[in-house]
């Protein structure tokens, strides 16, 4: 039976309280990507309260565009923690536009009525999606053939 070092049993203990940082840093973060969708903020510089937020067509683009981010940072959070390991140089595109199509229509289901000019984005950032898939398949079976 092997006897396990201070040392290794400190920097499992510090990789436990990292692991579950950033897990709650990833709830926090999917969390203020949807709150916008029922009204409500989540303001953490400052006060660091929850809010009533105000979304009308003028802003539209910038709540859209920050829960995308918000859930994309999210998504990579989850997944160093599931894999330990980056993803291709591609794959936060990826991610980004996949999150855009979720919360695009979303946004405008909530807060606006369809028009054309949302119904050409959300096709450009489907065929988009398309071609970064694609390419983040041929870049990570080339670049990430071992493990780190």
């Amino acid at each position: 039976m092997q006897e396990s070092s201070p040392q290794l049993e400190g920097e499992e203990e510090n990789m436990r309280i990292f692991n579950a940082v950033l897990t709650s840093l990833a709830l926090l973060m999917a969390l203020m990507a949807a709150l916008p969708l029922y009204g409500l903020d989540l303001v953490l510089i400052g006060k660091g309260e929850l809010i009533t937020v105000s979304i009308d067509e003028s802003n539209l683009h910038l709540f859209m565009v920050r829960s995308a981010a918000f859930a994309t940072f999210a998504t990579f959070s989850l997944n160093y923690l599931r894999r330990r390991r980056p993803l291709s140089s591609v794959a936060p595109l990826l991610y980004f536009c996949a999150w855009a199509l979720v919360f695009g229509p979303a946004y405008v289901f909530v807060y606006a009525s369809p028009n054309w000019k949302q119904a050409a984005f959300l096709i450009f950032t489907l065929v988009l999606i398309f071609f970064l898939y694609r390419e983040n398949e041929r870049e990570a079976k080339t670049i990430f053939v071992d493990k780190w």
